[in-house]
């Protein structure tokens, strides 16, 4: 057999350009983070399963959509980990490495050889990167976690929602997210304490719920200092208002929010209630939300008697914060994300050009670049990597024959 491409040939552009990175886990946290990295120049060797990652198997179709998101820019090396065999294999291509990210459950990578005292005789270098649902210790440790667990366990869902509606979960895995964005910067720092150490690595742990807890601002120290627990607001905030969402008369909506007095009295201006801006009882954050109601009822029966887009143009003149809510064909088609370039096309040998979300940040000196979508076939780099780590051509074809690799 022959690889398709030689791993060597596909290198990134970016700000990590260099960074080796290997990863080896499921779903979205783990595999986001480095994804994340990948957006930023970093070689990340994807080990999945030799029968293919279980990301493959979500939405419809042959092809996952959301497997060509998460899997964009990373090389591809079929590996049963939970073989000896296969283990060994990551192993050795961790010797190479800069960074391991894992997002089991605590304790199995132990299992397999493959935790962090073990493999940093060999490279001590190496930052390992650990995502899971309660983190490496406590008592819920050992847990089965993902994020829609971590959303409601955090705090977060049971404020999200309408006061008479039930704790609300968002539609896409918002909890893996925002772990993974933790995990991308824990990264990086160790990979910059790493320069000022004399090369060591480091360990990291990051739990699914902990950085969406942080998330939530003042919902603690309000409990702690004020006895006061949070609850669900609808789209008011208990600081602040006018701080909203309004129905406009072609049935869309515009957000407003105020969390200064200047914007409130821009807005106040803005639906012809001019008087209200130079009103004391209007003046302030503190006496408005003595009249929510009033307040959100007023700005609620302007926006009613206009469009969206004739409120959004009568706000954008008197410079309110108002912005508005947008459906997925809304952002496609606005003319600001086409100009700035938020989304990005891509070629793809299935898909054919295919729109994506373009990589963030912007660097201007070493910008990122997708490079290409989630690959169709597993096991894409498989034998490069094995060939570059010292496997024969014999050792390979018994490994793949034996099903323990995918070297295609």
């Amino acid at each position: 057999m022959n690889c398709m491409s030689n791993h060597k040939d596909f290198q990134g552009s970016g700000p990590l350009k260099g960074l080796r990175v290997v990863e080896l886990g499921m779903l979205f946290a783990g595999p986001l983070v480095a994804t994340n990295l990948a957006d930023l120049g970093a070689e990340i060797i994807k080990i999945e399963h030799p029968k293919g990652d279980v990301v493959r198997g979500l939405g419809r179709g042959e092809n996952s959509l959301w497997w060509s998101v998460v899997a964009r820019n990373k090389k591809l090396v079929g590996v049963d980990v939970k073989k000896p065999e296969g283990a060994d294999v990551i192993r050795r291509l961790l010797e190479t490495a800069d960074v391991f990210i894992e997002n089991f459950r605590p304790g199995r990578v132990k299992e397999w050889g493959l935790d962090y005292d073990t493999l940093r005789k060999s490279n001590p270098g190496l930052v390992m990167l650990h995502i899971s649902g309660y983190g490496q210790t406590g008592p819920y440790s050992e847990r089965p976690g993902v994020g829609t667990l971590a959303e409601a366990f955090s705090g977060y869902a049971h404020v999200t929602g309408t006061p008479e509606g039930p704790p609300t979960l968002p539609s896409f895995p918002l909890a893996d997210g925002v772990a993974a964005l933790t995990g991308t910067y824990a990264v990086l720092a160790a990979l910059w304490a790493r320069e000022r150490n004399g090369g060591i690595g480091d360990e990291i742990d990051v739990s699914l719920y902990e950085p969406l807890l942080s998330m939530t601002g003042p919902m603690l120290i309000n409990y702690t200092k004020g006895g006061v627990i949070s609850n669900r607001e609808g789209n008011r905030a208990r600081w602040s208002t006018p701080r909203n969402t309004y129905r406009t008369a072609d049935g869309r909506w515009i957000a407003v929010s105020s969390a200064a007095d200047s914007p409130a009295m821009r807005l106040f201006k803005a639906i012809g209630r001019p008087e209200l801006a130079v009103d004391p009882e209007w003046a302030t954050n503190r006496e408005r939300l003595k009249r929510v109601d009033e307040c959100d009822g007023m700005i609620a029966s302007w926006m009613l008697k206009h469009t969206q887009a004739e409120a959004m143009e009568q706000l954008n003149k008197f410079d309110v914060l108002a912005a508005p809510v947008n459906d997925i064909e809304g952002i496609v088609q606005d003319p600001h994300v086409q100009q700035r370039g938020t989304l990005a096309t891509v070629a793809d040998p299935v898909l054919g050009d295919t729109q994506v979300q373009a990589v963030v940040p912007r660097f201007r000196n070493a910008p990122g670049h997708i490079n290409w979508l989630g690959k169709s076939k597993v096991g894409t780099e498989t034998r490069g990597f094995l060939e570059e780590v010292g496997y024969g051509e014999e050792e390979i074809m018994t490994l793949h024959e034996r099903g323990i690799v995918k070297a295609v």
